[in-house]
């Protein structure tokens, strides 16, 4: 009797402290200024990898359903639009809906070491998974991700090898890199003006550094997802990777779990296309068995 009592106490702790829906933003979310913001360091092959979470809550008291936000290979480099909030916008956006948002930088990019590496990418990711995944007030049946362009193909070949990702999306990702064929003098040149390889002596191996693109595939890791739900979004109009990308992806991706939902007139950037966001926001916590 006193065992069985034990254990029906300890199962109400439990589900106290697990966070099985998100709360509607009225009544989940702290004002943005008051939330917990907490910066981090991973290191992955002796790199620093720079990045940081942000709370619905100032004081969080429950696990959350966590949402690990990925970029893509950036341009060239030139300043912010106006009507840019960045991924720092996206964060706040995906905290008001009562997740822990995840933004960081793979390395090459942003204040994170090293240079620029397709499947240096896909390790930067797990490394984070696994800090992310290791974090108080954090829920880890509940690790969700979000990939755009190049880091959407890091999303899935991570996914692949992990049976810790609940759902995840991918936008405007390619399903393969064969436009990684052309000259790899123009293609090295074109990323250190973008600032993505900052080494003269990098890389030591340009044809194993080449290969990382088709080792990466999406179309042929994406049979490999382990999770429950998978989204593809693409717009029809995207300058950089046709819509067949999209197709393609969800026609070998796992049979009963793939969606696909095409932006009419979208663009390469779509985390600028309120369509896209609203519809990712929603698939996420459709996942979760919420609506909004």
């Amino acid at each position: 009797m006193e065992g069985n009592l034990i254990r029906i106490l300890f199962g109400k702790l439990l589900d106290a402290l697990r966070f099985d829906k998100p709360r509607l933003r009225s009544e989940e979310a702290d004002p943005e200024a008051a939330r917990r913001r907490e910066r981090f360091t991973v290191q992955c092959d002796g790199i620093d990898i720079k990045g940081q979470i942000l709370f619905p809550s100032a004081h969080p008291s429950r696990q959350y359903p966590a949402l690990i936000i990925c970029h893509g290979i950036p341009g060239s480099g030139a300043q912010r639009p106006p009507n840019d909030p960045g991924y720092e916008g996206l964060s706040s956006h995906f905290s008001d809906l009562g997740l822990a948002t995840v933004i960081f930088n793979f390395r090459g990019c942003g204040d994170s070491g090293g240079n620029f590496d397709m499947l240096g990418w896909v390790r930067d990711l797990e490394a984070v998974v696994d800090m992310v995944l290791n974090t108080p007030y954090i829920d880890p049946t509940r690790l969700m991700i979000l990939g755009f362009s190049g880091g959407g193909a890091a999303a899935i070949r991570a996914a692949a090898d992990s049976d810790k990702v609940f759902s995840l999306a991918v936008v405007g990702t390619p399903a393969h890199f064969k436009l990684f064929e052309a000259d790899p003098d123009e293609i090295l040149s074109d990323f250190r003006e973008r600032g993505l390889i900052k080494d003269k002596d990098f890389p030591r191996n340009v044809d194993a550094w080449l290969r990382g693109f088709d080792e990466i595939e999406p179309r042929r890791w994406i049979a490999y997802f382990k999770g429950k739900h998978l989204l593809v979004v693409h717009g029809d109009a995207d300058e950089l990777i046709p819509v067949e990308h999209a197709r393609e992806i969800v026609d070998h991706a796992p049979a009963g779990i793939s969606e696909i939902a095409v932006i009419p007139g979208g663009v390469h950037r779509l985390r600028l296309d309120p369509r896209c966001i609203e519809i990712v926001s929603d698939w996420f916590l459709k996942t979760l068995g919420v609506q909004r």
